[in-house]
């Protein structure tokens, strides 16, 4: 086996992989990982993200290729979930108070101008013309957030897999984490408990697949006296109310986890079984919500592939 490590994107990506067939694949991989972290940044005005948020509504603009496609899957997300998870929360972002890389526990408060600004649940905001070129159709602006963190993971993977030949492995970029097996191999991964640091509530075991983690605690800050946190509704702007304070989502593919997760807290109850029944039926997910801190039980899910 072949290990990884490195602290990027604000989190810790660890990789353990069976033998590579290509030497400088650690090299290659921090360098993925470096571009990803510097580009597409929302606390950055010197990058690819920001060349795209500066640009006027109506124009077009050429994207680098990599940037491109996240953005593209991102949109159809956002058309998938009719506007609940959203890419286009940069603005809405910044006013709850999140501004700079964490950790922070105070966020400044709300300027006069922002309580007037609102989320315009908008038809095709962004227009993909080709492989390429978009016309950016709205003056909301791009916060690419988990969902690029998701991406930087299964590209890795994906590229470990078909590039440097690795017959089994594992991404790990914080929690989200995407596995492939060469159909003996299999992994366990612990279930963090939401209320009590470095302590597992369970275990999934499975072969190929990824597991994706959304937390409302974890990333939470107080502003002008309400506590606030990074999950924000794509419809309103505003952090989700919800009793769901954590949710893992255990799918084939880590972005698609990296949205479900979250579906988990923007969904009312009475409609969250049936959404994922229609959409997505094979995702499992574990919800804890507030009432079970005081009483957790062990959860063990064993799954094959997926």
């Amino acid at each position: 086996m072949e290990t990884f490590s490195m602290d990027v994107m604000n989190t810790n990506v660890y990789i353990e992989i069976s033998n590579s067939q290509r030497s400088s694949w650690k090299d290659e991989i921090k360098q993925w990982f470096l571009y990803v972290n510097h580009e597409w940044s929302r606390f950055r005005d010197d990058n690819e993200l920001a060349m795209l948020n500066n640009i006027p509504k109506g124009e077009k603009i050429v994207l680098p290729a990599p940037l491109y496609e996240v953005l593209y899957r991102a949109n159809e997300y956002y058309e998938k979930t009719a506007g609940l998870f959203s890419p286009y929360l940069k603005k809405q972002m910044e006013r709850s108070g999140y501004v700079k890389s964490f950790p922070f526990s105070k966020a400044p408060g709300i300027s006069s101008a922002q309580l007037h600004e609102h989320v315009a649940n908008e038809s095709n905001p962004i227009l993909f013309l080709d492989a390429s070129t978009i016309v950016k159709n709205t003056n909301q602006e791009v916060d690419l957030g988990g969902i690029a963190k998701g991406y930087a993971m299964e590209s890795a993977a994906k590229w470990l897999r078909k590039t440097a030949g690795a017959k089994y492995g594992i991404v790990d970029g914080g929690g989200d984490i995407t596995m492939w097996s060469d159909g003996i191999k299999e992994w366990k991964i612990g279930i963090a408990n939401p209320f009590k640091e470095g302590e597992e509530i369970g275990l999934i075991t499975m072969k190929n697949g990824a597991i994706a983690t959304s937390n409302v605690l974890y990333r939470s800050w107080m502003q002008a006296g309400e506590r606030k946190h990074h999950l924000l509704n794509g419809r309103t702007g505003s952090p989700i109310r919800t009793d769901v304070v954590q949710a893992t989502a255990v799918t084939g593919h880590l972005l698609d986890g990296e949205v479900l997760a979250k579906m988990c807290f923007l969904l009312p109850e009475k409609e969250r079984e049936q959404w994922f029944t229609d959409h997505y039926p094979q995702c499992r997910y574990i919800l804890l919500r507030e009432s079970d801190r005081i009483k957790l039980e062990k959860v063990e899910i064993t799954d094959g592939v997926f």
